[in-house]
């Protein structure tokens, strides 16, 4: 039998990872529990590695409370730690794409910092994860499939078991004596990835044997040039990247050929850990959104997120409820919450003035206003369309013009609280104090 255990020690040293701390993705299926072992024996020789394992249940079997006390009494065994995490899948997306981002994000919840995900991905998920980018018509980078180190959705993953085949790590299994479970949505060719399993891939394994391995160089090619096709643009990837607010220059964007638009695009959607858009989507963003006229304020969606653009900038924000209607009286020294996601403000009444401080996630903002008459009340509002003066010497201006004196986008300046006297505007928080008569 194939020393898998000095493998795998070899291969934390060669990935210069041998002192890291592991999360290992244990679904309690075959694959797993033999990844699960091999990481409970390296501990024997490695004392000083640090192991816990998580459990996604993701509810969708009559068993799944079995196979999680299965998980829990196979981890005790180990003295591993365990995290069994709950999880309801989105009715937005197919079954498997569901469950593969709900694992994801709870994957994510618990990976503590400078710890490395471990997942049991071996050769023959290669091949089906090949097949099925190419079914979806993806580029090289969705071609280049599954490496042994990569990122996903800013997850280090860590996959030792990517080099061996399923027939290796059951050969494995059975000699260590080890328990599994066996999951019967794997019998269901409803799903993708299970009719490759079951019907499309055996037979060409019979005719050409290595076909596994031939699969997996291909994706290794397709990797090795999507790197190169990185290394070669990343410059110019800079040129156009602002790391601050992580927005993307498309000031001569256009000069370019469309394919090379496409990659830096790419480029930037992934440095926002953002899903590959569809090549259709890809054309909408560059013919709708970075080619708009000037002056326009085009957008699209993709996913729960809006690609906008703004004085030749691209910004990637969530799809923001409408909140300009929204009116909400001031209370002093008590916590006022900020509708969608907004964060907090806190009014504090001084002798002669008013501090305002606005707890969100991106920092504070504090002001200092002046006391209101007697007769106003305070109240704080998210729209205005009337006109602002910003020093005593100056004319009132309209507030559109104020936004744009600031480079504020417009759909940040609903979304900017507005301090109101009365009907009176007296500050925009985080922009600026209106000049007093």
């Amino acid at each position: 039998m194939f020393d898998f255990l000095a493998q795998l020690h070899r291969t934390l040293l060669q990935q210069q990872i041998s002192q890291a701390s592991f999360l290992l993705a244990y679904s309690g299926g075959l694959d797993s529990s033999a990844l699960l072992s091999l990481f409970a024996r390296l501990k024997q020789q490695l004392p000083q590695l640090k192991l816990r394992a998580i459990h996604v249940h993701h509810g969708l079997s009559p068993h799944a409370d079995h196979w999680a006390q299965h998980c829990r009494r196979q981890c005790q065994r180990y003295d591993i730690p365990l995290i069994v995490e709950k999880v309801r899948l989105s009715n937005q997306k197919g079954i498997e794409d569901a469950a593969r981002s709900a694992r994801y994000y709870a994957f994510k919840q618990h990976l503590k910092p400078h710890e490395i995900l471990v997942t049991a991905h071996h050769l023959n998920d290669q091949s089906e994860t090949l097949l099925l980018a190419l079914k979806r018509g993806s580029g090289i980078k969705g071609l280049a499939a599954m490496q042994v180190r990569s990122e996903l959705w800013q997850i280090p993953i860590f996959r030792p078991l990517l080099d061996y085949s399923r027939d290796q790590l059951l050969d494995y299994a059975q000699t260590e004596g080890l328990s599994w479970i066996e999951d019967e949505s794997n019998q269901d060719n409803r799903y993708d990835r299970n009719f490759l399993r079951n019907h499309i891939l055996p037979p060409l394994r019979e005719r050409w044997p290595q076909i596994d391995r031939t699969l997996q160089r291909s994706a290794q090619h397709c990797f090795e040039q999507y790197q190169l096709l990185q290394e070669l643009l990343l410059p110019v990837f800079e040129q156009h990247y602002c790391a601050t607010d992580r927005t993307l220059n498309i000031s001569g964007f256009t000069k370019y050929s469309r394919h090379k638009q496409a990659f830096l695009l790419r480029l930037w959607l992934e440095k926002n850990a953002l899903a590959m858009p569809s090549q259709r989507q890809l054309s909408q963003l560059i013919e709708q959104v970075i080619s708009a006229a000037q002056g326009k304020q085009p957008q699209l969606r993709l996913e729960n997120s809006i690609i906008r653009r703004y004085q030749q900038r691209l910004y990637l924000t969530p799809n923001y409820a409408d909140i300009s209607r929204q009116i909400i009286k001031v209370v002093f020294e008590q916590e006022i919450p900020l509708p969608d996601n907004l964060g907090n403000l806190f009014f504090q009444l001084k002798t002669t003035h008013i501090v305002v401080i606005w707890q969100k996630t991106s920092g504070t903002v504090k002001h200092t206003l002046p006391l209101p008459n007697r007769d106003q009340s305070i109240q704080i509002r998210f729209h205005y369309s009337g006109k602002v003066r910003l020093a005593r010497n100056r004319a009132n201006t309209d507030i559109k013009k104020v936004w744009q004196h600031f480079a504020i986008p417009p759909w940040q300046r609903s979304r900017i609280p507005l301090v109101f006297y009365a009907e009176n505007l007296i500050c925009a928080l985080g922009a600026f104090v209106a000049a007093g008569k």
